[in-house]
C-alpha cells in the first residue's frame, strides 16, 4: 500500500510547531496538561500552558452514571492514563534537557592545599644543586564553558527529543482511546447481560403462567401428568436460566467497574442503555474509513514520529565525526604564600583570569562513532518496517470492524423480526391452549422460541453498539461524545 502523506503532514506540522517554540521556559508545556483528557494535536502557532493537576476524583454517591459519565470517571480514575501522562511529561522534560545544552555552563570551583617541591638549580648558584619550594594556596575560581559550534549535534538531538515527545503524547492519546473503547465495550456487555437477565426473568414468569394453565387443564381433566411434568421442568429450567443470567450480570458489572478504575464492590448506579437509538449503517465506504485510520490513529502517528526521531539520531551520530568549538573562561583569586629553602613566606592575594577558544577534533575512538551510525541506520529501517506493519494492522482492523458492524446491523434487524414473531406466536398459542384448541407441546416450543429470541435480541443490540465503537476505535476517532466514526449519526429505529 502506498504511504499516505496526510499522517506525515500532521507529524511534521506538530514537530515544526515545537521547533518554533524552542528554548521554552518550561518544557512541560510540550506534554499534556492533565491526565484526564487526551492531548490535542497542536495547530501552527498554538501554545499550551501547564495547569495544576487535581487528584483523581471519586465517584458521586447517588448519581446515575450513563456511558459518557462512566468514561469521564474512568479517565479520572484509571491509572493507565496517568501512567501515559507521566511518560509524556518525561519526554517533554527530555526536550528541555537538550535545550539546556545551548546555554553556557557556569561553575564555582576552589583549589586549596599545601605543596612541597624540590626543584633543580645550577650548582653555581646553590652548591647542593637544588632548592625546596613550599607553597600554600587557596584559589577560588569562577569557571565558564560554552559550546559555541558542534555542527549539528545539539540540533539533531533536540529534533529527536521533540519527535520522542510527540510519540509520547500521541501514545497518551492512544491510552485514552483504548480506555474509552474498553469502557464502551464492557458497558454494552453489561447492558446486554442486564437485558438478558430481564428476559430470563420474563421467561420465568411466562413459564409460571404456562404452568398455571397446565395445572388448570389438569384439574379439569384436559391435561396429562406428562404435561404437568413438562411444565414443571420448564419452570425449573427458567429459574436456572435466570440464576445464570443474574450471575453473568454481576460478572460483567465487575469487569466494567474495573475498567473505570473503581472497586467492583462500590455501589455505583449504572444507567440503562438507550434502547430506542441504534448506530446507523456506515455512511462511507470501507476505503474511506481505512484512509481515516491511516491519518488519525495514534499508533501510526507515533510510528511516523519514531522514524523522524531515528533520522535525527542518525544525523546526530554523523555530527559526532565533526569538530567542536568552545569558549573556556576563568576568573580566579590567587591567595597564597611561597617559601624557598626555609626563607620567610612571600604572600600574594591578587585576581587572575584566562580566556581560551578550544577546538576539538576527534580522530580515533576505536570505532565507537561508526558503530553508532550503523545502529542509527538500522533503527531507521526498523522504524519504517514498524510503520508499515502498523498500516497493515490498521487496515485489517478497519475492514474487520466495518464488516462486523454491517453484519451486526443485519442480525439486529432480523432479531427484531424474530422476537416480534415469537411473542405473537406464544401469545396466540397460550390463548389457544387455554381454550383447549392447542397442545402443551406446541405451547412449550413457543415458550422456548420466545426466550431464545429475546436473548438473541439483547445480544444483537449490544453487538451493534460494540461493533460501532470498534469501528470508531479502529479509525482513531473514538471519543467521549461518540462511539461511532464520522458524525455519530444514529438511526431512528
Amino acid at each position: 500500500m502506498p504511504r499516505n502523506v496526510a499522517p506525515i503532514a500532521v507529524v511534521a506540522a506538530a514537530l515544526a510547531t515545537g521547533v518554533m517554540s524552542a528554548h521554552a521556559a518550561n518544557p512541560l508545556t510540550l506534554a499534556p496538561e492533565t491526565p484526564t483528557r487526551p492531548w490535542p494535536l497542536p495547530d501552527m502557532g498554538a501554545t499550551t500552558s501547564t495547569a495544576e493537576v487535581a487528584p483523581p476524583s471519586a465517584f458521586e454517591p447517588g448519581k446515575t452514571y450513563d456511558l459518557p459519565a462512566l468514561i469521564d470517571l474512568a479517565q479520572r480514575s484509571n491509572p493507565t492514563t496517568r501512567e501515559a501522562w507521566e511518560r509524556a511529561r518525561q519526554a517533554a522534560l527530555a526536550v528541555g534537557l537538550v535545550e539546556s545544552s545551548y546555554l553556557p555552563e557556569l561553575s564555582i570551583e576552589a583549589l586549596g592545599g599545601y605543596q612541597r617541591t624540590p626543584l633543580p638549580i645550577p650548582s653555581t648558584l646553590i652548591p647542593k644543586g637544588y632548592f625546596t619550594s613550599e607553597t600554600r594556596e587557596i584559589v577560588p575560581t569562577l569557571a565558564l564553558k560554552w559550546l559555541l559550534f558542534d555542527f549539528g549535534r545539539r540540533e539533531h538531538a533536540e529534533d529527536a527529543a521533540r519527535a520522542n515527545s510527540f510519540v509520547a503524547n500521541v501514545t497518551f492519546n492512544g491510552a485514552h482511546q483504548k480506555l474509552i473503547f474498553a469502557v464502551t465495550r464492557d458497558y454494552y456487555a453489561f447492558d446486554s447481560s442486564r437485558d438478558k437477565r430481564e428476559a430470563a426473568e420474563k421467561a420465568l414468569k411466562t413459564a409460571e403462567i404456562d404452568s398455571a394453565a397446565v395445572e388448570a387443564h389438569r384439574a379439569n381433566g384436559l391435561a396429562t401428568n406428562v404435561d404437568v411434568a413438562h411444565a414443571q421442568r420448564q419452570v425449573a429450567q427458567a429459574r436456572f436460566n435466570f440464576a445464570r443470567a443474574s450471575g453473568d450480570e454481576r460478572t460483567n458489572r465487575a469487569a466494567l467497574l474495573a475498567d473505570v478504575g473503581v472497586a467492583p464492590t462500590i455501589d455505583l448506579e449504572i444507567a440503562e442503555g438507550e434502547a430506542g437509538e441504534m448506530p446507523r449503517t456506515p455512511v462511507e465506504t470501507v476505503d474511506r474509513y481505512v484512509t481515516q485510520a491511516l491519518t488519525n490513529r495514534p499508533d501510526i502517528l507515533a510510528d511516523l514520529a519514531h522514524e523522524r526521531a531515528a533520522q535525527a539520531t542518525l544525523e546526530k551520530a554523523r555530527a559526532e565525526h565533526r569538530p567542536t568549538v568552545s569558549l573556556v573562561a576563568q576568573a580566579y583569586q590567587n591567595i597564597g604564600a611561597l617559601s624557598s629553602d626555609g626563607s620567610p613566606y612571600s604572600h600574594v592575594n591578587k585576581p587572575g583570569g584566562a580566556l581560551f577558544v578550544q577546538f576539538s577534533m576527534p580522530l580515533f575512538d576505536g570505532g565507537r562513532r561508526d558503530t553508532q551510525v550503523a545502529i542509527a541506520r538500522s533503527e531507521i529501517d526498523a522504524s519504517a518496517d514498524q510503520t508499515e506493519e502498523a498500516r497493515h494492522k490498521a487496515t485489517r482492523e478497519v475492514v474487520d470492524a466495518y464488516n462486523g458492524l454491517t453484519t451486526a446491523l443485519a442480525e439486529h434487524d432480523a432479531a427484531i423480526t424474530v422476537a416480534e414473531a415469537a411473542r405473537t406466536a406464544h401469545d396466540a398459542g397460550l390463548e389457544s391452549y387455554r381454550r383447549g384448541l392447542g397442545t402443551y407441546t406446541t405451547l412449550m416450543d413457543d415458550e422456548n422460541a420466545l426466550t431464545q429470541a429475546e436473548t438473541e435480541l439483547a445480544d444483537a443490540r449490544a453487538n451493534v453498539r460494540t461493533a460501532a465503537a470498534a469501528l470508531a476505535f479502529s479509525t482513531g476517532s473514538i471519543d467521549t461524545r461518540c462511539q461511532q466514526p464520522q458524525g455519530c449519526g444514529r438511526s431512528e429505529r
